[in-house]
């Protein structure tokens, strides 16, 4: 296979997972996003830093955690951290990485964990603060700010 139609075939996958994400955030999501070339470079160099074994999370929760405690916890952990309003949350996909959408409250962070894989992260619209959460055995929550 040539690497025009390889590449063809990875665009259509994105934009399916793109329609479902978008349909599983709903009304979060009014449009709008960062495109690639429109992150800031310490975003990624943060989320990098959150990988490292080595970097103490600001917060963490247990991972048997029921569903709405987790939400509660998101949702003081965002408002906590300025995320209000409009925030951009990660996608994981190249096409569109950073989708604008309204930040989610406590009613609202199921769907964004039925949307979007883990880890969740949400970038403040000024692009000066990412939160990021994930959980394997236990829910950590990374807080960065630009150029931190």
């Amino acid at each position: 296979m040539d690497s025009r139609l390889r590449q063809k075939l990875a665009e259509r996958r994105e934009k399916a997972a793109l329609a479902g994400i978008e349909a599983g955030l709903g009304d979060l999501r009014p449009g709008g996003a960062l495109e690639p070339g429109a992150v800031p470079a310490w975003v990624g160099e943060a989320i990098e830093r959150t990988w490292d074994i080595f970097t103490e999370p600001a917060e963490r929760l247990r991972d048997d955690t029921p569903p709405e405690r987790l939400d509660a916890w998101l949702e003081d952990l965002l408002t906590t951290q300025g995320l209000t309003g409009r925030v951009h949350l990660a996608s994981h996909l190249g096409i569109l990485p950073w989708l604008e959408c309204r930040a989610p409250g406590r009613a609202d962070l199921a769907r964004v964990r039925g949307a979007i894989e883990e880890p969740w992260m949400f970038l403040s619209s000024s692009l000066d603060t990412l939160v990021v959460t994930e959980g394997e055995y236990h829910y950590e929550a990374h807080v960065l700010r630009g150029g931190s």
